[in-house]
């Protein structure tokens, strides 16, 4: 990777190239009275690791049962 590569190069992601199964929680926890998450995920056009932090707006009931099921991701 170029110098000028990675000075210009921000990180633009879409969910298109993204996979849970590349996807590590690094924490949850509360900040400025809501729920946070951060996640690292592999960015796909330079393979650098990067950490997404997300605020949890909404939350509802599932029927997912833990752990996934390693089949889920195959």
């Amino acid at each position: 990777m170029t110098y000028d590569y990675a000075r210009d190069h921000e990180h633009e992601l879409s969910a298109e190239y993204l996979y849970a199964s590349d996807a590590e929680v690094l924490g949850i926890y509360d900040a400025d009275d809501s729920l946070q998450v951060d996640v690292a995920v592999i960015c796909p056009e330079c393979s650098e690791t990067l950490r997404l932090e997300a605020t949890v707006d909404k939350v509802t009931s599932s029927g997912t049962e833990l752990p996934l099921d390693e089949d889920y991701y195959d």
